[in-house]
């Protein structure tokens, strides 16, 4: 079985940083998170890559990390083409065109986040049944949204009860059981034939155009403090084609998918038998 591990660093200018802020009063606050992520990830980047590509090395695997040089002809052609969707989430609806374009070549593909820091020589295509689709789910963490009254619904676009409500739209809209997994794309793990029949990019204009008139539709279903946020994102889309093409999925919560976010207020705290850190806090040198 040939099987290769990749990531992708793209160090987005400045100015085409998006604003992950949450609302009050009707108002998105501006917040500093895409700035502060740029700036760890170049920090971290000779490490991260040193220990992504070992990891690889350990289990047998090829490495790439695929830069600016390879995105700027995808980025055009969405600038192009899909001018609505901003160029944070162009970024992330790379990596899904890269593990389409990798399993033409490749059994087994596996994708982690820049941002991921592998703590284990364990390897992860022997750890899973590859015969379903690996990926974490957010669904705890999307839980708050489904229940909260909507007049209180201020958080952000990126949040994951957000994309519970974006991916729901869409499978009602289309005819589908609207209940869903929020779905963490940070590390993606797949034969080559699930991502075959996944064919993310298959009908991709129609469903950006479903999302467009779900957010600007008037007289929707769903309370304007949700619709507002309804937005272009890889999970919504990865969730809306995982559920309406009946893709098997294996969870790969816990130790293949260890959170380290705003919750974990230090090092100590983290779980040190976790096999690969998703560092959402930004803090890799806690790993490195």
């Amino acid at each position: 079985m040939s099987k290769i591990v990749f990531s992708i660093f793209i160090d987005i200018p400045e100015n085409r940083l998006d604003n992950p802020g949450w609302f009050k009063d009707g108002v998105q606050m501006m917040t500093d998170k895409s700035i502060k992520t740029k700036e760890a990830l170049l920090k971290n980047y000779d490490k991260l890559v040193l220990r992504q590509s070992q990891y690889a090395q350990d289990i047998g695997a090829d490495y790439y990390l695929y830069e600016k040089a390879e995105y700027e002809k995808f980025a055009k052609h969405f600038e192009q083409n899909f001018p609505e969707v901003s160029y944070y989430d162009i970024v992330n609806f790379y990596k899904h065109y890269i593990m389409r374009e990798l399993a033409r070549e490749y059994d087994q593909i596996c994708y982690i986040d820049f941002d991921v820091v592998p703590n284990t020589k364990d390897c992860i295509f022997e750890a899973h049944d590859m015969h379903k689709f690996g990926c974490a789910n957010s669904n705890d963490l999307a839980g708050w949204g489904k229940t909260v009254n909507p007049k209180h619904y201020n958080t952000c676009i990126r949040n994951p009860s957000t994309k519970y409500w974006n991916a729901h739209a869409m499978l009602l809209d289309t005819g589908y059981e609207p209940d869903n997994n929020v779905f963490n794309t940070g590390i993606m793990v797949a034969s080559k034939w699930l991502i075959e029949k996944l064919d993310y990019f298959v009908d991709f204009k129609n469903n950006i155009d479903l999302m467009t008139q779900l957010k600007t539709e008037k007289d929707s279903m769903y309370p304007q403090n949700i619709q507002r946020v309804f937005g272009y994102d890889n999970e919504s889309m990865f969730s809306y084609l995982i559920h309406s093409k009946n893709i098997p999925v294996e969870f790969l919560n816990g130790p293949w998918h260890y959170i380290v976010d705003e919750r974990i207020s230090n090092k100590n705290a983290v779980d040190p038998s976790a096999k690969m850190y998703h560092c959402i806090n930004k803090k890799m040198e806690w790993f490195l």
